[in-house]
């Protein structure tokens, strides 16, 4: 059944998740990154920050004027 944010058949979670490979310190994005080195997903036709992705699969909407931080440091990651 397609999801509600595209009508790709698999869910956003079936997509995003193999795409991330967790060390202990970091989960790194493995699929397509900016310039930058932010990781990119894409939905419904717009790419956007796997770590932002991330934040709302496990925590719910971020909300407004919060800024979601990667304390490591590293752009890569979605932890």
């Amino acid at each position: 059944m397609p999801n509600q944010y595209t009508k790709h058949p698999i869910s956003i979670e079936d997509r995003f998740w193999p795409k991330v490979g967790k060390t202990p310190s970091c989960w790194l994005w493995q699929g397509g990154k900016n310039r930058l080195g932010y990781g990119q997903f894409c939905l419904a036709g717009r790419d956007l920050g796997a770590h932002r992705v991330a934040y709302e699969l496990l925590r719910g909407p971020i909300a407004e004027g919060l800024e979601v931080d990667h304390l490591c440091r590293n752009p890569a990651c979605v932890n």
